[in-house]
């Protein structure tokens, strides 16, 4: 892949529910929605896009509410991964026109990808998690939010990112993911993670009927062998899939985005999807 080839990335903008929501774009055909981790922006998914866009896919990568260039819903974080979910949900309707899509996710991502599986199967050819799940180890830090509470929490935030990572990173990296997590602010990065302490659709992904990967890399400190089986317990027979990835961390599609196409493509074909 070419350094440049993130040049080819459009933006634009979409109105959900009256706020305004910014989204990358490139390629055509199949849409495929890639869900940011917390506190961060759809340039964490450049390196990946063009990868994925090159098997037939039309990749959209939105700035979650309250990040990057989309401004926050009823100018208040998301709590609730459920209510975080339906939103982005009427996203994915508004962009996609209805046609079925794929939602690819990370951490809170992989959450709300599992949320979507569970709720709008339907309405999806595939879900694929990464580094989250069904329910997940908790991590609440909602009395972080104000930041006279914890004037420190960037510095928290940046150095816990990089070290939920694989390393060694490819030079420069570490710095890039620092700065991926400067996108909003310190109130929605917390709403982002009460969402990951709000969710719970383990019996709830009796209902998927969409295939579903939940991927898991060694070196993520956040996720256990337990997060992929939860979300696994109940999806029915022959829709579930897990995959590990040792040389991996918390941000799979950033570390390593050839590797991470690689293992979304072959089970996309495997599934039929493409």
């Amino acid at each position: 892949m070419s350094p440049t080839d993130f040049e080819a990335i459009t933006g634009a903008y979409t109105s959900v529910r009256g706020t305004k929501i910014y989204y990358d774009q490139l390629g055509s055909g199949v849409p495929l929605v890639c869900i940011h981790t917390a506190g961060s922006c759809s340039m964490q998914y450049h390196e990946i896009m063009p990868l994925l866009a090159a098997a037939g896919f039309r990749v959209i990568a939105p700035d979650l509410p309250g990040h990057g260039k989309s401004l926050p819903h009823d100018w208040q974080p998301f709590t609730r991964m459920r209510d975080y979910g339906e939103f982005v949900w009427d996203f994915i309707a508004k962009v996609t026109g209805g046609q079925k899509a794929v939602v690819l996710g990370c951490s809170i991502g992989g959450n709300m990808a599992t949320d979507l599986a569970a709720h709008h199967s339907d309405g999806l050819l595939a879900a694929i998690a990464m580094e989250g799940g069904a329910v997940v180890p908790m991590l609440d830090v909602k009395e972080r939010a104000e930041p006279h509470a914890s004037p420190g929490w960037y510095y928290f935030a940046e150095t816990g990112c990089v070290a939920s990572c694989y390393h060694p990173m490819r030079p420069g990296k570490d710095v890039e993911l620092q700065w991926l997590h400067k996108f909003s602010s310190q109130a929605i990065m917390i709403g982002d993670l009460q969402c990951w302490v709000n969710h719970d659709v383990v019996d709830k992904m009796r209902d998927v009927t969409c295939p579903y990967l939940n991927v898991r890399g060694g070196a993520d400190f956040f996720v256990t062998e337990e997060t992929t089986a939860l979300a696994l317990k109940n999806v029915p027979n022959g829709l579930g899939e897990a995959a590990f990835i040792e040389n991996i961390g918390h941000y799979p599609h950033f570390e390593q985005p050839q590797v991470v196409a690689d293992l979304v493509l072959d089970f996309l074909r495997r599934r039929t999807v493409i």
